[in-house]
């Protein structure tokens, strides 16, 4: 898993920053829209410290109909796709003790808000006849679920799809990413079960204190990427988090 940053400071979901105490899950979303590249939806704010870097990253969205605008009327916690050379990446576009304007709601409630807020977010759809890009998307996004599990001390069972979410009553009606699954023969079953693979792979999976392992910080990403290389190399886990300075 390749994590990074572009908060979408000028939505408005983001400035009205209404907080969630308990995180209640995970809500699973694909875009619906033939385009996989990740400047579709993420964009940097002009005062984001690493603004040059992010743009380099991601390259420029022409048509400003990202979700960095303050006429967006969708927030997600974050988003999986392309870079601008074709690697799969997850963004944070949202913090994650901020309600998103996800999956709308349903008949119960939504599992945008309080008392069952989720962390949700969508992963780019391209035409949906590239099994590669398929494999890669979906393994980036079970990798991005096991890390969101282990930090919130969230339990397999608590990942839904938006379609899962509609059933239960907290979300409008929509078919994702089971419209995609389907096509290769996955369901959400299959997602839960290898996010449970990868949490298990934790030799310490039992104990409620875990001892991670920091093994460099670089301000060149290009260092940090070269690093990254050389311990999946050697059968290491391992994944890129983009912080800034004072965090």
């Amino acid at each position: 898993m390749k994590l990074l940053q572009a908060m979408a400071t000028n939505n408005p979901c983001y400035k009205e920053a209404k907080p969630v105490k308990k995180i209640t899950g995970i809500v699973v979303h694909s875009t619906g829209c033939d385009n996989e590249l990740l400047r579709r939806y993420v964009q940097p704010s002009k005062t984001d410290k690493n603004y040059d870097t992010i743009m380099k990253d991601l390259g420029k969205n022409l048509y400003k109909n990202d979700l960095n605008e303050p006429n967006a009327e969708i927030c997600m916690h974050a988003f999986i796709g392309q870079n601008d050379k074709g690697e799969v990446e997850t963004y944070q576009t949202l913090p994650y003790n901020y309600c998103c304007w996800g999956c709308g709601s349903g008949s119960k409630g939504s599992y945008n808000y309080p008392p069952t807020a989720r962390i949700q977010f969508e992963i780019c759809e391209d035409s949906l006849t590239n099994k590669s890009y398929f494999d890669k998307a979906f393994r980036e996004a079970i990798e991005y679920c096991a890390y969101l599990c282990k930090r919130f001390s969230l339990p397999v069972t608590a990942i839904s799809s938006h379609k899962e979410s509609c059933a239960a009553g907290y979300a409008s009606a929509h078919g994702d990413p089971e419209n995609w699954l389907t096509k290769y023969g996955k369901n959400m079953d299959w997602f839960r079960a290898e996010v449970k693979k990868l949490i298990e792979k934790e030799p310490d999976n039992d104990v409620k204190t875990l001892y991670r392992i920091q093994v460099g910080a670089y301000a060149n990403k290009a260092n940090a990427e070269a690093h990254l290389k050389r311990l999946k190399a050697k059968g290491e886990q391992g994944f890129i988090v983009t912080v800034q300075k004072g965090e």
